[in-house]
């Protein structure tokens, strides 16, 4: 036998497709219904008023006990009698019983009553479902699991069947009615519950059709997804014909029937103590840590349960025994380890490693004693960490003294983890497949699952249809790669094709089929292409092309074909190093910051700078990849439109909710040449930017993942031209209703598909044009669900065509191939279109502009009148220029009448402005000043987004008065708004509950934004204003937001406060709360040296080795440091607070300012010369007070402060020269120098892991 027929007989995994719909699967799925409901009104029926309304997309009808019914009544469709017909919908109800009634009589017109069959929704399991004669006088006619025959006499023939549907009534679940002639048949769920035929001579043959409120105990009711089609004498044959062919199982996994473990782990886990998620106080990408934790167990052990897992990566030890090692936390470590716990002394020790981002470990151990008696050893403080370990780590004799007690990151069931390897495991994700009839839907579409995935084949992340309607899936770790076919009315034939020399293929987070091969950019690194060598129709060959590593799940995401078929677009996150590439669409990056930057007030992507998330677009023939689009947070996939445009759907950092630079998940049209902003911490860019672009629609919190186009599915015309974006948080795909809207495009965002737990992972469309998406990820519950349209609207590709606006893409795209090229035609080309009132036109100049050598068109730039001209070619040159423009860029800027700029024009001057200072260099103080003129009449504006940028400006060029007119802003604040999120709340009650928190109360975002914009504003306050900034802070503090919410709001309190005097800080202590006594209580040591001539180099060698806490912290003294500068409470005033450090640099720059202090100069802390009326030159730092006198420091470590009163002022000019001695560290020795850099990093905290690294 041929051997790789053998290998054809190993790969046919003949799995059982769980085909929940039976109807679904095996009737003819080329039916077409009529939508009876659409989700909006009750247009077209007739109910009593005040019982029937249509809540949450679904007809409602609703009793009381208070106002009871005293019959029954009836909403009444209005479309006339049906007779032999096909109905569906899915109901839910609660407190009585209810049904449709059918083929009916109206028996009072007052109180629209009915008289006929109904197919009863009852409570009772053998009633769901049944036959009742309503007002007949014949009752229940069929029970359910009864298929009946009744004669002409009324003789009843009854035979049971098996109706076992499994239908919690108060969840939704399908109902199907066909009447064909005197055969009824009702089902529940795909399962026949009643099978009548009916040759009663009381027999009703047509009638109308209607909804029941039953009379009595108070009710509710509510339907959706109504639909009917009438049959032909031919279909309604072979309409029940189908239902006696064999059929697929049905379902069998529903909550319901899942027994309950003897001990749950999620108890267990949630009794007291429960273990905290702990880690080092930061994370960093492939960081390591070790911890340890020693317990005494007494004699009589009855059994020791453990429970374990790490994000990333986990070794652990007990008693210096292995017992587990890990790389998917998601899939959490649950052992009996009886035989490992012994009495008397014990040690649980772990090594621990972070790929990226966040990182925690998490333990809980049980022993239970022969007397009942139980010990708990949980994860919190009291285990201990480091970073380097040292001797047997694994053993209970290793001195551990020297290690730091463990970090507590966040609660059990907190955070993106939720409670791994239980049911809210992955952020509270279920770990049991929601049914398809709680999956929400719009009118006349149907959700069926199709697979169930088997633990043994993961949990599958990303899909793909090949050109046999075959869908290829693949898991997020290692359990491999796969290929389904669904067959029609057979189980799925599923097909492992990791095998043989694909063995190792696995982790894909992009998967793409295109002429005969599938492309996978895999999880971790690198692209390939997967092709059939040997004609069998199975994949067996991988070739590799150039790519990235790393990034976990902000790394490399999805493949997309590009429009005109010759290559390949890539996605990757901001995780993920850009590739090498050839050329590059996007002319430069820089994080472009005029105020200083706060990183994460939890640690997370510090230091990650820009690009951050990138598109590439791949020739498959050169292997060579172009830089298309940069600067988004972690865009999962993209998806093209039909005139060929490609969008990507960007994350949020949901830390940030509630804070200024919070950005929604969003579509963006992932346009050539453009960064859309995305940089780290506080430094997101906003959108009105004139050097990015905005976003096509803003959608919410949410995560990201699959986004796939309508345009082959067989949906109704308006989302064939829509993007179908999916949400794994918040169990929704989204329908993106795109607008032309010139050369770019807006849109509207539709719920579409949506469930809880729904955890979206990907979509696929398949060659059937049905939808296809898969449920997983994070170790959670794997599936495959199918979305099918069987309404009647009209399913054409769209025609509709906007003629101004396909001219300004044509306009655009000759623009664009410009881009990254050298061409002689592009300036005379472009330059007319940067003065475009269309956003993207003038964007897609710019890039061809800027794509030129500088010295081709800077000289251009002084010669534009046109004030948007102007403008944008002044941010071009701010981002391709060098310091040799700067004088020209302002100068050029100064001319335009900033109060006469519209809107849009006024925010690029200003971002303009920032480009020139952060790219080109720090204006001069005259030019400072006459840009201060320009601008500080402007501000307050009547318009958010322009205040925020005035003040951005102005406190960067120190205006005195910027102070006071942002607090005016703040303390004049009104109501802040409350954003539309409740229903998306509603769909993750992990995550919800933190939006509604925010919503019932928002912070005053906007007003954050100015607090934040002026803490490093040291002139222009007095005494009242900084007791309103810090007040206004502490009442921010009393809102909701995110994870990082408080932490930033604290940062920007200690910064601002650190710009105080020892005087003002004490004043401000009953607002504070502040602990405030800059005097030492404890011993200086003296210098000791030997000292030497410190150069940057000299220094960064000696950084290595033994570190001392005591002497660092002496050194800030005894080396001066401490006479101007404050850390930790310690110190003077007159320098910057060196508390904040490590928050903002590392350490080379920090060795660097010291030794060369005079390279970087802070323009707060820069040293002036001061002429007065008297013609005295003093020069040293300048401190204005709060009655315009000045304090002057002379430059030396002992001077004392001159007091200069403002009337004998004369100017006062810049000083190239710092304020700090170049030679402060030349009197210390290495092991000093090394103390004092160290205490400066740790920001005097002993605690710190830098005191512990070698």
């Amino acid at each position: 036998m041929p051997l790789r027929f053998l290998r054809g007989i190993a790969l046919a995994i003949a799995c059982t497709a769980l085909l929940l719909s039976t109807l679904s699967v095996n009737a003819d799925d080329s039916a077409s219904f009529q939508i009876l409901f659409n989700g909006k009104n009750l247009e077209g029926w007739k109910g009593l008023p005040g019982l029937w309304s249509v809540e949450d997309g679904a007809i409602t009808g609703q009793t009381t006990d208070n106002e009871p019914i005293k019959a029954n009544t009836f909403l009444v469709w209005q479309g006339g009698d049906v007779s032999d017909f096909e109905f569906r919908c899915l109901v839910r109800f609660e407190g009585n019983n209810s049904g449709v009634q059918y083929r009916s009589e109206l028996t009072d017109p007052d109180g629209l009553a009915l008289k006929g069959y109904q197919a009863d929704l009852h409570p009772r399991a053998d009633y769901m479902g049944m036959m009742y004669g309503e007002k007949t006088g014949r009752g229940i006619i069929a029970t359910g699991g009864q298929q009946v025959v009744i004669s002409a006499d009324g003789k009843k023939q009854v035979t049971p069947i098996n109706a076992d549907h499994n239908a919690p009534t108060e969840r939704w679940n399908e109902l199907r009615i066909i009447a064909v002639g005197n055969r009824l048949v009702h089902q529940i769920n795909g399962v026949t519950t009643t099978d009548l035929t009916d040759n009663h001579p009381e027999a009703f043959a047509t009638g109308l059709l209607g909804l029941q409120l039953h009379r009595g105990p108070a009710m509710k009711v509510q339907f959706r997804n109504l639909l009917y089609r009438k049959l032909t004498a031919d279909q309604g044959g072979e309409l029940l014909d189908s239902l006696a062919a064999p059929t697929a199982a049905a379902e069998t996994n529903d909550e319901a029937t899942v027994k309950p473990s003897k001990q749950p782990l999620e108890t267990w886990l949630r009794s007291a103590p429960q273990p905290q998620w702990v880690w080092a106080k930061r994370a960093g990408s492939n960081q390591k840590v070790w911890f340890r934790r020693a317990f005494t167990a007494k004699a009589n052990i009855k059994s020791a349960r453990l429970y374990a897992t790490c994000d990333n990566r986990l070794q652990l030890f007990l008693n210096g025994k292995l017992i587990e090692k890990s790389s998917r936390w998601e899939q959490a470590t649950a052992l009996d380890v009886t035989k490992a716990v012994r009495s008397g002394q014990n040690l649980i020790a772990c090594e621990c490693q972070n790929d990226g981002g966040i990182a925690a470990l998490i333990a809980k151990v049980t022993i239970t004693y022969a007397d009942g008696s139980e010990q708990q050893v949980a994860t919190d403080s009291t285990w201990k960490q480091t970073e380097k370990p040292v001797g047997d780590w694994k053993q209970t004799g290793t001195d551990d003294s020297d290690w730091l007690a463990a970090v507590k990151i966040n609660a059990l069931g907190e955070g993106p983890w939720g409670i791994p390897g239980t049911a809210t495991g992955g952020g509270g994700q279920k770990n049991n497949l929601i049914r398809p009839y709680e999956i929400t839907a719009p009118p006349g579409f149907e959700v069926t699952q199709v697979y169930e995935v088997p633990r043994d084949q993961g949990s599958w992340v990303s899909l793909a249809s090949d050109d046999k309607g075959r869908l290829y899936a693949c898991d997020q770790g290692g359990a491999g790669l796969y290929r389904l076919t669904l067959r029609k009315g057979q189980d799925a034939l599923v097909e492992k094709v990791s095998v043989g020399s694909l063995q190792t293929i696995s982790g894909a987070q992009g998967l793409l089929w295109d002429d005969g091969a599938l492309w996978l950019h895999r999880n971790g690194g690198h692209l390939y292409r997967l092709t059939d060598s040997d004609g069998d129709d199975m994949l067996d060959s991988a070739q590799q092309y150039p790519g990235t590593r790393g990034g976990g799940e902000h790394g490399n995401h999805a493949v997309i074909k590009t429009p005109d078929g010759n290559a390949i677009y890539m996605v990757g996150g901001n995780m993920a190093p850009l590739a090498e590439h050839q050329r590059s669409r996007v002319p430069t990056w820089y994080e472009g910051h005029l105020i200083t930057r706060m990183w994460d007030s939890n640690g997370h992507a510090r230091g990650r700078l820009a690009p951050g998330g990138w598109i590439t677009r791949l020739d498959p023939e050169t292997k060579q990849q172009t830089v298309l689009t940069t600067g988004f947070r972690n865009e999962y996939d993209a998806a093209l439109n039909r005139f060929g445009d490609l969008f990507a759907y960007d994350a949020d950092m949901e830390w940030d909710l509630g804070l200024p630079w919070y950005r929604p998940t969003r579509i963006c049209f992932a346009a050539s040449g453009a960064d859309y902003g995305w940089r780290s911490g506080s430094g997101k860019w906003p959108t009105y930017y004139e050097d990015t672009l905005p976003p096509v629609v803003e959608i919410g919190p949410g995560s990201p993942t699959g986004v796939i186009s309508g345009l082959a599915t067989s949906f109704p015309t308006k989302y064939r031209d829509a993007l179908f974006a999916c949400d794994w948080t918040f169990g929704t795909m989204y329908a993106i209703h795109l607008q032309p809207d010139g050369a770019g495009y807006t849109g509207t965002v539709e719920p579409f598909v949506f469930g809880a737990p729904l955890p979206l992972t990907d979509a696929t469309v398949g060659t059937d044009g049905c939808l296809y998406f898969a449920v997983g990820g994070r170790g959670t519950a794997s599936g495959v669900y199918r979305v099918r349209y069987v309404g009647d609207q009209s399913t054409d590709l769209p025609a509709d065509l906007d003629a101004a606006a396909a001219a300004a893409r044509e306009q655009r795209e000759k623009l664009e191939r410009f881009h990254g090229l050298v061409d002689n035609q592009a300036i005379a080309e472009a330059w007319p279109h940067l003065s475009s009132t269309d956003r993207y036109i003038r964007h897609a100049a710019r890039i061809a502009v800027e794509s030129q050598p500088v010295d081709s068109w800077a000289a251009k730039v002084a010669d534009e009148t046109d004030p948007q001209s102007k403008i944008t070619a002044t941010v071009a040159l701010a981002r391709r220029g060098n310091e040799s423009h700067k004088d020209a860029a302002i100068a050029g800027l100064l001319k335009l009448p900033a109060s006469e700029l519209t809107h849009g024009q006024l925010l690029g001057l200003l971002r303009g402005y920032a480009l020139i200072f952060t790219q080109l260099g720090a204006p001069s103080n005259p030019q400072r000043q006459q840009v201060i003129d320009q601008l500080d009449g402007l501000l307050p504006s009547k318009h958010a987004d322009q205040n925020r940028e005035l003040i951005r400006v102005l406190a960067y060029l120190r205006s005195p008065t910027v102070a006071a007119k942002a607090m005016q802003l703040i303390n004049d604040r009104g109501a802040p708004s409350v954003p539309p999120w409740s229903d998306l709340a509603s769909r993750n009650a992990s995550y919800g509950g933190r939006i509604l928190d925010l919503m019932k109360s928002p912070p005053p975002s906007d007003e954050i934004m100015y607090a934040y914009l002026i803490r490093e504003l040291r002139d222009g306050w007095t005494q009242a204003l900084r007791r309103d900034y810090f007040t206004f802070l502490n009442e921010a503090a009393k809102t909701s937001g995110g994870a990082s919410y408080a932490g930033y709001l604290t940062r920007i309190r200690d910064e601002a406060l650190a710009l105080c005097t020892s005087e003002q800080r004490v004043a401000l202590n009953e607002i504070t709360g502040e602990n405030f006594d800059p005097k030492p209580d404890f011993d200086i040591a003296e210098i000791k040296g030997p000292g030497q001539r410190w150069t940057v180099g000299a220094v960064a060698k000696e950084m290595r080795g033994p570190k001392d806490f005591a002497q660092g912290r002496s050194m800030f003294f005894s080396a001066k440091c401490a006479a101007c500068h404050r850390l930790r409470s310690y110190g003077g005033a007159i320098g910057p607070d060196l508390t904040s450090i490590p928050n903002k640099f590392d350490q080379d720059y920090v060795i660097e300012a010291i030794v060369n202090p005079s390279k970087h100069i802070s323009d707060q802390y820069g040293s002036s010369r001061v002429l007065t009326i008297d013609g005295q030159i003093l020069e040293g730092l300048v401190v204005k007070q709060d009655n315009g006198d000045l304090a002057l420091y002379p430059v030396g470590q002992d001077a004392k402060p001159v007091a200069i009163p403002a009337e004998d002022v004369e100017s006062i000019s810049e000083s190239k020269v710092s304020q700090m001695p170049a030679e402060l560290l030349d009197t210390l020795s290495a092991e000093e120098v090394r103390d004092l850099i160290t205490y400066l990093m740790s920001a005097g905290n002993e605690k710190d892991r830098r005191w512990t690294s070698k």
